[in-house]
């Protein structure tokens, strides 16, 4: 009877020091670096995303729920490209003569890593009409270089299908 005592005492024992230990654990990173996350992150230059003859908007149908997407070129200040940007999207309103649509998007830079983004825009109907209106997106968070990011993706249209993106 004395061991069966001994045996619930240890294993016990055994489940308290393993929470203890792993509360420690896990409080050990947060005493080594008390940074938020948001100021480890690498800053992000001016983008340009160049969508031009990559997006397959203008073949889906006219109807909320259709879906499109595409890739881009990005391009640093200089014009380099210095990576790739892909988006979906899915029209929400349809319009006489432009589109409303919910995008969501990624923008990777070579070697550094990649920002989402998601952002609600005005889709014009006519392919030889740019894009005229600006609109800001939210930046869902970041890899490598870019892990924490927050804050606000604005899209200002340059082209048909080209845009300046900042982050802030």
């Amino acid at each position: 009877m004395q061991r069966v005592v001994t045996t619930k005492r240890t294993v016990a024992l055994a489940i308290a020091g393993l929470v203890v230990g792993t509360v420690g654990a896990l409080s050990v990173p947060a005493l080594a670096d008390n940074a938020p996350a948001a100021h480890r992150v690498a800053p992000v230059q001016s983008l340009t995303l160049d969508f031009s003859g990559t997006n397959d908007e203008a073949s889906v149908s006219q109807t909320t729920g259709s879906t499109f997407g595409g890739t881009a070129r990005v391009k640093d200040t200089n014009g380099n490209v210095i990576g790739t940007a892909y988006d979906i999207c899915a029209k929400d309103v349809i319009n006489a003569n432009s589109d409303t649509a919910f995008c969501t998007g990624s923008v990777r830079i070579n070697g550094q890593g990649e920002i989402s983004f998601s952002a609600v825009l005005p889709i014009s109907d006519n392919a030889a009409t740019p894009e005229t209106g600006a609109f800001t997106g939210v930046v869902n968070g970041g890899t490598k270089n870019f892990e924490g990011i927050t804050g606000e993706a604005k899209f200002q249209p340059r082209a048909q299908g080209v845009y300046d993106l900042n982050f802030s």
